[in-house]
This record gives structure tokens, C-alpha cells and sequence, in this order.
């Protein structure tokens, strides 16, 4: 069995983007499904499209900004952690605890 132990050492911003890359792993994929994967959960379960409110952020405060960086800002970070620990099956889920 693997040992996921680093997880814990990481910060929010890279918990996700780990769960993203696990879910590409997981799933035989590219990194990028894992982002709309966790999109399309987001928009069921709060109604929001992040592409759409990102680009509107962006637009509105003329940056850049990557997804884990918008959440954060936004304050719904955990929510889009909990999304990603879902597809993955809650494989990293238990190191937190």
C-alpha cells in the first residue's frame, strides 16, 4: 500500500492539486479531467460554474489567477477539497484524520 503520510504536510492549494493528480491516476487520464470533474460536482451541489466566476474575477481585477488561488480567495477551498476527495474515492481522506 502506498504511503500517503506527505499528504498532511501539505498546504490547501496543493492538497487539491494533488487530489487532482490522483484522480487523473485513478481514472487513466489527463490532470485536466480532474478539474472538470471537480467543476461539474461544484456546479451541482452550489449552482456555480468556477470557470465562469474565475474569468469574471480575472476580468473584473485584470490578474491571473490559478483555480486553487480564486477558491481560496473565495473562501470555498475546503468545499472544492471535500469535491476532490470524493472522486477520488476518499483515498487521502484519512491521512487528516
Amino acid at each position: 500500500m502506498p504511503d500517503y503520510s506527505y499528504f498532511a504536510t501539505l498546504t490547501p492549494r496543493q492538497q487539491l492539486n494533488d487530489l487532482m493528480h490522483k484522480y487523473a491516476q485513478i481514472n487513466y487520464t489527463d490532470y485536466g479531467a480532474g478539474w472538470k470533474e471537480l467543476e461539474r460536482l461544484y456546479l451541482k451541489r452550489f449552482g456555480k460554474k468556477l470557470s465562469i466566476l474565475k474569468w469574471r474575477y480575472e476580468r473584473t481585477n485584470q490578474l491571473k489567477i490559478t483555480m486553487p488561488g480564486f477558491l481560496e480567495l473565495q473562501g470555498v477551498l475546503q468545499d472544492a477539497i471535500e469535491i476532490g476527495h470524493e472522486i477520488t474515492g476518499g483515498i487521502l481522506k484519512g491521512i487528516l484524520e
